[in-house]
């Protein structure tokens, strides 16, 4: 299921807090090039942060060694945490080493606004709530709802990353989806056609539990038990006309593996460094009926220069065996395909290439404005041929590679933990298809 679109939103009317400055104490350790190790953490200035989660946030623990020359990387670690809008590091005498004293000035880390998306196949609206720094322990809160014209949806999720400043990460969540899936006929002699052979009502009810272990503040694993049930109904064909449902109803029940490394910078808008995760799921027997399996292997790559200049470029493998239509990997979208319509491609299997070079605009007090180009291009198709699918002729013995190009926009607020505004113009080479990605609130691309 495509819930990543929920995932986290921003604000469409921002309250900005004012800057406010703090006077940091003096660096009390006499000798620079003194190793120490890390006694504790403190946290002071306009924050809510404790000093459990400022350990946690800072990448260190208790008895790490550490140096004066560490103090720039301490700092990076905590802006790149986008909770805080400026941080100050020092270091001052313990009774068993140095505590890391932080002076920081929060973001504003709650939110309740609505949101707006126009995109290709889909208008819709919704409003929600986000808390990105619950109890000033980095634990997140979400709570989203919207109404579509082809998707509607509600979401809540609770997330701690680190309980109570341990290695253990936690997360529970709920998710209803009501949604038009549309089939898209795809003659191999006219790419430039987005005729729809089927269209099928699909409602989804899903609930996880997940629990992790973070070996590094960049490495981290962790098991969620998802429960789902999937229902389908009113199928209709290009004519209007009843037609043969697409898939059984049925529980959708299974054990997820995700294991992440995620070594990236963040900084108002720029990101750096390696990020990678897979992810394999399997249906649990006797509590699921659809019997399948899937795996999804996610690469990045980000590197920055000449200021806030920015390069990315993702790779990713998505795919499984004896999927459910409602799980089938699909291509066309804001998050791989910006020059087609909405999973105009579906598959079993499917491969995706991504470019994107971002620039600065211009600054405006709070305000970051950001351009960008970029490049998508992916291949699906059906390797493996489920026993209850019901398919449509022209989706089998077939593989559909595409590619796009295109321009757009990005807004950023200084005291906002994400982002704001997105818009992307793309350009389907293979279907000459202009395509319209508009998102206020969230940015999903």
């Amino acid at each position: 299921m495509r819930s990543a679109a929920v995932a986290c939103f921003a604000l469409a009317t921002v309250v900005a807090t004012g800057a406010r400055t703090a006077r940091a104490d003096p660096w009390q350790i006499p000798v620079a090039s003194e190793i120490r190790h890390v006694a504790g953490f403190h946290a002071r200035g306009d924050t809510k942060v404790t000093d459990t989660a400022l350990g946690y946030l800072t990448h260190l623990r208790v008895g790490d060694p550490i140096r004066p020359t560490d103090i720039p990387v301490i700092e990076e670690a905590l802006m790149s945490s986008e909770l805080f809008s400026t941080a100050k590091v020092t270091l001052e005498d313990g009774p068993d080493g140095v505590v890391v004293v932080a002076t920081v000035e929060d973001k504003l880390s709650w939110f309740a606004a609505p949101t707006l998306y126009v995109l290709p196949t889909n208008r819709a609206v919704g409003v929600g709530y986000v808390e990105n720094d619950f109890r000033g322990n980095d634990q997140k809160f979400l709570v989203y709802g919207q109404i579509g014209t082809q998707t509607s949806l509600a979401f809540a999720a609770f997330l701690d990353p680190a309980v109570h400043g341990s290695k253990l990460t936690y997360r529970l969540d709920l998710y209803y989806e009501h949604r038009q899936i549309d089939e898209y006929l795809n003659p191999t002699n006219d790419p430039t056609s987005f005729a729809i052979a089927r269209s099928t009502n699909e409602q989804f009810f899903d609930g996880g539990a997940l629990v992790g272990w973070n070996w590094y503040w960049w490495l981290g694993a962790d098991l969620r038990l998802r429960g789902g049930y999937a229902e389908f109904a009113d199928p209709r064909d290009a004519a209007g006309r009843p037609a043969v449902v697409p898939e059984k109803d049925g529980k959708d029940t299974t054990v997820q593996l995700h294991v992440t490394l995620d070594h990236r910078i963040h900084l108002l808008g720029v990101t750096w460094g390696p990020y990678a995760q897979l992810t394999l799921e399997r249906s649990i027997p006797g509590l699921d009926d659809y019997d399948y399996d899937s795996y999804l292997l996610r690469a990045y790559y980000s590197w920055h220069f000449w200021g806030e200049h920015e390069l990315e470029v993702r790779g990713i493998l998505n795919g499984g065996y004896n999927l459910p239509f409602h799980e089938e990997v699909a291509l066309g979208g804001a998050t791989d395909l910006r020059g087609y319509d909405q999973d105009q491609f579906r598959g079993d299997f499917n491969a995706v290439l991504r470019a994107e070079y971002s620039v600065p605009l211009y600054k405006y007090k709070l305000f970051a404005f950001r351009g960008l180009a970029f490049y998508d291009g992916g291949y699906d198709t059906f390797l493996h041929k489920a026993t209850d699918r019901d398919y449509l002729p022209s989706e089998l013995g077939v593989g559909f590679l595409r590619n796009d190009v295109g321009i757009g926009f990005r807004v950023y607020v200084k005291n906002v933990v994400l982002p704001l505004l997105g818009l992307d113009l793309g350009y389907g080479i293979e279907g000459h298809s202009p395509e319209v990605y508009f998102e206020l609130g969230l940015t999903d691309f």
